[in-house]
């Protein structure tokens, strides 16, 4: 069981989504190509974060740790359908069989994570993007800067939905900043592209634990782009050996906001509810 690190956060507008969280069970086995894995981590432990901070839904992302076993994914999503949608790992062997039970599931997107590799490769992406167009998805992506870079010109022709993880890992390369900025902007313009912004201690410069040059690209991003953001608390952190407090991460986004219920508004509740097929 993950114990919960969570304090008092300020309070969130009705139906206010966590678009980023995971659950670990050890009924269902490591992938054989997992590169981090966690202690078992409920849906039951996350409801003490989600009640502490006020949310009433959440997108559950399939952890690296299954690979492309969606099992654990699927079990979970059943027992809250209308308040969860989910976000499943496949390679390009999926069938459409799979996709249409996982598509029953609640799942609206697929998952190509780029940091904690082995489930899939970026050569996987033209053939199964399409596919999951069809059904109404999106294509989640975990990449580092160097390869946000590379694969831009790909994202931007998509014509699927693109959701970029973690603030696109915006500072985590500190000699690529201004590249990624470019990058991330350009690819905003789209219309095409979502940002979750999650895990600022993924996407921060090393020697910046307080996120201070993140958050100010965040306000830009806010002025900028509102309608295409969306948060996530990244909860159980596994990343992380000293799990930060939900509450804070929390509440440093929402100072960030200055009390601009609109914003607050887009980015808790009706972003989440059009990329994630909820009712607004």
């Amino acid at each position: 069981m993950i114990p919960s690190t969570v304090g008092h956060s300020a309070a969130l507008p009705d139906l206010a989504c966590d678009c980023h969280m995971h659950v670990f069970s050890d009924a269902y086995p490591i992938a054989a190509t997992a590169t981090l894995g966690s202690p078992p981590a409920s849906l039951a432990d996350y409801a003490v974060v989600q009640q502490t901070l006020g949310l009433q839904r959440h997108v559950l992302v399939q952890p690296s740790a299954y690979g492309t076993d969606n099992r654990l994914l699927m079990q979970t999503l059943s027992t809250t359908p209308s308040t969860a949608r989910g976000v499943a790992v496949v390679d390009s062997a999926v069938s459409d069989a799979e996709l249409a039970a996982l598509d029953r599931a609640g799942v609206v997107g697929i998952r190509f994570n780029q940091v904690q590799q082995g489930a899939t490769t970026m050569e996987m992406f033209d053939a199964l993007a399409p596919r999951v167009n069809e059904l109404g998805w999106h294509v989640q992506l975990h990449l580092m800067p160097s390869e946000l870079i590379r694969q831009a010109p790909r994202l931007a022709a998509a014509k699927v939905p693109i959701v970029l993880d973690h603030y696109a890992r915006l500072c985590a390369s500190p000699e690529l900043i201004d590249e990624t900025w470019l990058t991330l902007i350009r690819l905003m313009a789209t219309g095409n592209t979502w940002l979750k912004l999650s895990a600022p201690y993924l996407a921060s410069r090393p020697d910046d634990p307080a996120f201070s040059q993140l958050f100010e690209f965040t306000q830009r991003l806010v002025r900028g782009h509102v309608d295409r953001l969306v948060w996530g608390s990244d909860w159980p952190h596994v990343t992380e050996t000293s799990k930060p407090d939900d509450a804070q991460l929390l509440n440093r986004l929402q100072r960030l906001l200055a009390e601009d219920s609109a914003a607050e508004r887009a980015i808790f509740c009706r972003n989440p509810a059009a990329l994630y097929h909820f009712d607004e």
